[in-house]
């Protein structure tokens, strides 16, 4: 299944549990669980549950969502905008610095 096919299908599971329903601060909270779960696969070096913890991170996040009205494709869409023709410089360790964060340092 692609992932567009897959999105309905969230919202179907989702609905079918009542959870599109829910308070939105069960399903942050929920976001904040799955990200210590990703947290601890990617420390422990455990490929397999650092799938599943990303996939259910990014179910979370969709349900999160949907819960307070985000339309998830036009916040990516938008972050990415932001960020498209970001300009600065990575460290060696890889951390991005952006230029304006560079210039209000010199």
């Amino acid at each position: 299944m692609n992932y567009e096919e897959l999105i309905p299908k969230i919202a179907e599971w989702a609905h079918a549990r009542g959870i599109d329903q829910a308070d939105p601060q069960v399903e942050f909270m929920k976001l904040a669980e799955e990200l210590g779960e990703l947290s601890a696969a990617y420390n422990k070096k455990n490929h397999e549950r650092l799938v599943d913890s990303i996939g259910d991170l990014q179910i979370a996040l969709l349900i999160f969502c949907r819960l307070v009205g985000v339309d998830h494709k036009k916040a990516l869409n938008a972050a990415y905008s932001e960020i498209a023709h970001r300009t600065g410089e990575t460290t060696p360790d890889g951390v991005f610095i952006k230029q304006s964060d560079i210039e209000k340092e010199n």
